[in-house]
């Protein structure tokens, strides 16, 4: 695939995808993947969960109207979350935002995606 020179639906779709097959894959990011979602990413709660973090990507970078949820809210419930699974939860998202965008973009993902990490950290973790 082309690097992405523009953030589209599309191409959002393509890098969640992509950071989802990597996640499950992971010894420290599968299993909270598994045990929401599964492990068919072809499954119903995948395409909702993937479409879902594209409108919120699309928020995010673009400002539509898309989002309508509590991105902090929706990891508070799960107590199991360590410091260390926002460490590579980032490294494997900066990872696939590099394969799909154009440098330029890549890293506004990435320092919005940090931002993200820290607020996670701060709000879910008691530390």
């Amino acid at each position: 695939m082309k690097f992405q020179s523009e953030i589209t639906r599309k191409n959002l779709t393509v890098l969640m995808t992509l950071f989802y097959e990597k996640a499950i894959e992971d010894a420290i990011l599968g299993p909270y993947f598994m045990h929401e979602l599964g492990d068919d990413m072809q499954s119903e709660e995948w395409v909702e969960h993937i479409d879902l973090l594209v409108d919120f990507w699309l928020a995010k970078m673009l400002g539509e109207k898309t989002y309508k949820g509590n991105f902090i809210g929706a990891h508070i419930k799960l107590p199991q979350i360590s410091r260390e699974s926002f460490v590579r939860w980032l490294e494997l998202f900066s990872l696939s935002v590099d394969e799909v965008y154009v440098p330029e973009i890549a890293e506004v993902f990435k320092k919005k995606a940090t931002l993200f990490s820290q607020q996670f950290i701060n709000n879910t973790l008691k530390i």
